[in-house]
């Protein structure tokens, strides 16, 4: 169960670490599949080149071409991830903090492993992941599941604490909806972010509509992460968009 405190710190920062989470059999099954899935190039998964972030590769056919960058459908793709998925601790701690009588997952965002390999990883720059979701409300939050290590020098998240509550202007975004670095809006409002480092096993939670990014994983070493999004029954995704493509999961 999740403290008073900090309840209102995810309130008031947009975000939440619960360490130690998964142990060390679970953490080391979780990354066997991934691997096998990523050998095997297990369907459906999205490429580093889809996206073309910065870093990536510029094109299938270029050095790096063919690195994935997410494991899709998650929840679906193995028994392994959904148990993560359902955890008590997990989903305890996301009932306390946005109520309501019945638990949701979205399987049509996140819901994957996102990967960020070495070499061909790319830059995320700072985003809201509502920015293309289509609900009702914003009140919907991450689950992110360190598998290992996760620092500075292989791309661990960054967050704009208490991004959740702001209200930012159409001329601080550029088309994609980034936060423009250099737009005199964002220039104080970057500088608060915080580096959130996890270790293996340890859960980050965190707003859909808080700010963050990530940097590119610098090491030799694959980093992996398991992503699900969750909701109440009060919030729901708007008829005949992408975030109503297949009914969401009750837990």
């Amino acid at each position: 169960m999740l403290s008073h405190a900090q309840i209102q710190q995810f309130k008031i920062d947009g975000y939440l670490v619960l360490p130690n989470i998964l142990d060390k059999k679970t953490l080391s099954s979780l990354r066997m599949t991934t691997e096998q899935h990523l050998t095997d190039r297990v369907q459906p998964y999205e490429l580093e080149t889809d996206v073309s972030y910065p870093g990536a590769p510029l094109s299938v056919s270029s050095k790096g071409g063919q690195t994935i960058r997410r494991l899709k459908m998650a929840y679906q793709r193995s028994e392994v991830y959904a148990q993560i998925a359902q955890h008590e601790a997990v989903t305890s701690a996301i009932r306390q903090i946005i109520g309501g009588d019945k638990l949701l997952i979205n399987p049509n965002h996140h819901n994957c492993i996102m990967t960020k390999l070495p070499e061909f990883s790319s830059v995320t720059h700072w985003h809201r992941d509502t920015r293309y979701w289509n609900f009702n409300n914003k009140y919907l939050v991450n689950v992110w599941v360190a598998l290992g290590r996760e620092s500075l020098d292989n791309g661990c998240m960054k967050i704009l604490p208490g991004s959740h509550r702001w209200d930012v202007r159409k001329e601080a975004l550029d088309e994609a909806q980034f936060l423009i670095q250099d737009h005199p809006d964002n220039a104080s409002r970057l500088e608060t972010q915080r580096l959130v480092e996890l270790n293996p096993g340890d859960v980050l939670l965190f707003s859909a509509h808080c700010f963050h990014a990530a940097g590119k994983n610098t090491t030799r070493a694959a980093k992996y992460s398991l992503v699900f999004t969750y909701h109440n029954e009060l919030t729901t995704p708007i008829v005949n968009t992408h975030s109503a493509s297949s009914p969401a999961i009750e837990l």
